[in-house]
């Protein structure tokens, strides 16, 4: 008996279109994850919430978007993210100045 394991479903969160977004859809396609990207937090809590994906990126190099650890709160707040990762792509921090953690 073989059992089929659903792919990984991962949640995107970018509010455009740039080489980090390409970058991270490219990678899942290519290790053959389902992949959704969203624009807008509420879009992205509207697409965790009927997709429960395993794994969100969430992109926090730019506050005048839309403010990602708010995202991330209201995702937290939600019984399906109990064992959802997420990630968050930064802007390099310089030697000397150390980022707090979400």
């Amino acid at each position: 008996m073989r059992l089929i394991q659903d792919p990984i479903q991962v949640l995107l969160i970018f509010a455009k279109e740039d080489s980090q977004s390409d970058g991270f859809w490219w990678a899942c396609d290519r290790a053959g994850y389902r992949c959704n990207i969203a624009r807008t937090p509420e879009s992205a809590l509207e697409c965790f919430l009927d997709k429960h994906h395993e794994i969100i990126v969430i992109d926090h190099r730019q506050t005048r978007n839309f403010n990602a650890e708010a995202v991330c709160r209201s995702i937290r707040a939600t019984n399906p993210s109990e064992h959802t990762v997420i990630l968050a792509v930064v802007s390099p921090a310089s030697e000397d100045h150390e980022e707090a953690s979400v």
